[in-house]
């Protein structure tokens, strides 16, 4: 036998893994871990939460409904500002459910966490943390990074609840900073699974954190899967805030007869509380298979003319702070902006995003003229 063929019956007969080598398996680097304080914690409506990254105050676990009060401990729309020259990024995060997947969103969406670094005044991907156990992980973000100062955003999972978080970088790094929240008012975004993130395949790419980047302008994500219903007490909530504009995305999550029902006094209690802000009402998204679903479809038409007609109403009366986002575009016409029939995947956020901005562009205006 000759010695390649030797050397192949050896192969065969050697028992091969099949699990694919870690992709952050590198050599050890002595790190330094900076522990991340609610302080610097980025698109919190409120400080005075249960748990550091919490999205509704404490109070409201007695006022909501539980299901709302649960997805509000997800981190939805979270984020944290740094600014280093390190040349290799690790995070460390422990989330609070043993569910780090869903059947139709990857677990890089529902408990990992992604990173943006700012390059001449542009938002770019860095890297991704994926989550393989729960509760804690490690996970290397990138490396081979150039020692050069540049400020980086961490976005955090948008399905999961995080009750630590940590930044790792060498132990050599000669600068780390957290940076503060961004000082200008925020935009609330209030809706349903879709404004929570799903399905997007890492938190940066939900519609609310591609318009954040965007716009430079810091986001709010009150999405609430399954949830966005409008109700009394979460108006309240949300007439709390003090945000430079209110995008309102809950019409998927209710039925024609509760858009009538509801809306209006979504909408006359953010009012009443202030005057002067823009809101911009989202219509019902077009699935794309409506074509299909002659009843749906026809609830989606009428959920729509119900908005346009509020809308109409409202700027009869004297509010010209009020817009409606047609929705008629957002996910494209070729069917492929959606996961299953309702959920866009990250084509899908991005289309969203590209009818929502200028609509949040010209709001913003508005209301650096307040």
């Amino acid at each position: 036998m000759t010695s390649f063929r030797l050397l192949a019956f050896l192969l065969a007969l050697t028992p091969v893994s099949t699990m694919a080598q870690p992709v952050d398996s590198e050599p050890p680097v002595p790190m330094r871990w900076h522990l991340v304080a609610p302080a610097v914690v980025e698109g919190k409506g409120w400080t005075d939460t249960e748990d550091p990254f919490d999205r509704f105050p404490a109070r409201a676990k007695g006022d909501v409904r539980k299901p709302v009060w649960d997805l509000s401990r997800h981190s939805a729309g979270l984020s944290v500002r740094f600014t280093t020259d390190a040349t290799r990024i690790r995070v460390r995060w422990t989330v609070t459910a043993d569910r780090l997947a869903l059947p139709h969103m990857p677990a890089t969406g529902v408990s990992g966490l992604d990173v943006y670094a700012r390059d001449k005044g542009e938002w770019y991907f860095v890297g991704g943390a994926r989550p393989i156990e729960s509760p804690a992980n490690d996970a290397l973000v990138i490396d081979g990074l150039t020692p050069v100062r540049r400020e980086f955003r961490a976005y955090l999972p948008l399905y999961n609840g995080v009750s630590r978080l940590e930044i790792g970088v060498p132990e050599a790094t000669t600068s780390f900073q957290f940076d503060p929240p961004a000082p200008d008012r925020p935009v609330v975004v209030y809706g349903t699974s879709i404004t929570q993130g799903c399905c997007a395949s890492r938190p940066g790419m939900s519609y609310p954190a591609m318009l954040g980047r965007r716009l430079d302008v810091p986001m709010i994500n009150l999405g609430f899967s399954g949830n966005g219903k409008a109700e009394p007490e979460v108006a309240r909530l949300l007439a709390g805030l003090d945000p430079a504009v209110y995008v309102l995305d809950p019409l998927p999550n209710l039925t024609p007869a509760q858009v009538d029902e509801r809306i209006p006094g979504l909408i006359d209690t953010i009012r009443a509380a202030h005057p002067r802000t823009p809101i911009i009402l989202v219509e019902h998204l077009p699935y794309p298979n409506l074509r299909f679903r002659p009843t749906k479809a026809a609830d989606v038409v009428r959920s729509n003319a119900s908005l346009r007609r509020m809308y109409e109403e409202r700027r009869k009366r004297g509010d010209r702070l009020i817009t409606l986002a047609s929705s008629a575009a957002m996910l494209g016409d070729d069917g492929d902006g959606t996961v299953d029939d309702s959920h866009p995947t990250d084509l899908g956020f991005a289309r969203m995003a590209d009818e929502l901005e200028p609509h949040l562009r010209r709001a913003l205006r508005t209301a650096e003229r307040r």
